[in-house]
């Protein structure tokens, strides 16, 4: 009894880190959109890289010592962190021109295309079931998408492709995490953040004021808490019990978006978001069910 009522308070604790997680992606989502507006993704992704290399990177190591810079495949480390730069750089554009709700939702077809790409990249094996669930996502994120209407905007394309290469990201994850920890992946995503932000800074550098100064570090700030919050949450918690709980995601996005931008959401969204989840969740329970298969 004692033992699942521990079981139980470490699965509750990882759902809060969860949560924090979300609201922190959200809160630096919905700060880059305004900040986006006057300054360019590479100086926002230097303060962000910047932020995160000097509070988290110094935690970890002071944690678990100089092991966080342990790894097999360094290169392959620094190729995985480029692609992140990569996603960030694609999503805060896209933000510029979408609502905020828009654009969290495009994001969440990662999910469905990190499922097809497992095929040819790591050589996993998917039946008609989660085939069928991957061509229902992408049908979702066309009702979202509306191609051929008055409403297409050709920014979601910068969503589709953010969450394309952050598929790819996730695949790397995937295939690193077999040999290397996740602080080290964390510790070399920060380090190379804050390394490309940098050498971009001279050549689109805008001085803020001190308000969108402050607005930067909170960005910075959160975007950090987001990656501290995660790692503890998959410390505490499964994937299975974890992931549903992103698609919170979209309820911050939209209450933030209408708040500060009196956006609202159209029906189109709200129809192709329940799609692309219901396909994303349906994916993840197929995963978790072959793998349980797999260890018995």
């Amino acid at each position: 009894m004692v033992d699942v009522a521990a079981k139980q308070s470490s699965i509750g604790t990882g759902i809060g880190f969860m949560m924090l997680t979300v609201a922190s992606f959200s809160i630096m989502d919905a700060v880059g959109k305004w900040l986006v507006a006057d300054f360019s993704v590479w100086q926002i992704m230097a303060f962000r890289g910047a932020i995160a290399a000097g509070i988290l990177v110094p935690f970890l190591i002071q944690r678990e010592g100089l092991s966080v810079f342990h790894t097999r495949h360094p290169a392959f480390q620094i190729i995985r962190a480029l692609g992140g730069v990569a996603a960030f750089g694609l999503f805060f554009t896209a933000l510029r021109f979408l609502n905020l709700a828009d654009a969290t939702v495009l994001g969440f077809s990662g999910s469905i295309f990190m499922a097809a790409l497992a095929v040819p990249l790591l050589g996993e094996r998917v039946g008609i079931r989660r085939w069928s669930a991957i061509g229902v996502g992408f049908v979702g994120v066309v009702i979202i998408l509306q191609p051929g209407s008055g409403a297409f905007q050709p920014a979601a394309l910068l969503a589709v492709a953010s969450a394309f290469v952050y598929a790819l990201v996730m695949i790397g994850t995937r295939w690193l995490s077999r040999s290397d920890s996740s602080s080290s992946m964390v510790v070399y995503h920060s380090l190379v953040t804050a390394t490309v932000g940098f050498i971009a800074l001279p050549f689109v550098w805008v001085t803020p004021s001190g308000f969108e100064f402050f607005l930067f570090v909170v960005a910075g700030f959160f975007g950090t808490a987001a990656q501290f919050c995660l790692v503890r949450a998959f410390r505490y918690a499964p994937v299975a019990v974890l992931a549903p709980f992103d698609y919170g995601a979209l309820i911050f996005a939209a209450v933030i978006g209408f708040a500060v931008w009196n956006e609202v959401p159209s029906v189109n969204l709200w129809i192709g978001a329940a799609v692309v989840i219901a396909s994303g969740v349906f994916i993840l329970y197929r995963e978790t069910r072959a793998k349980a298969l797999a260890s018995e």
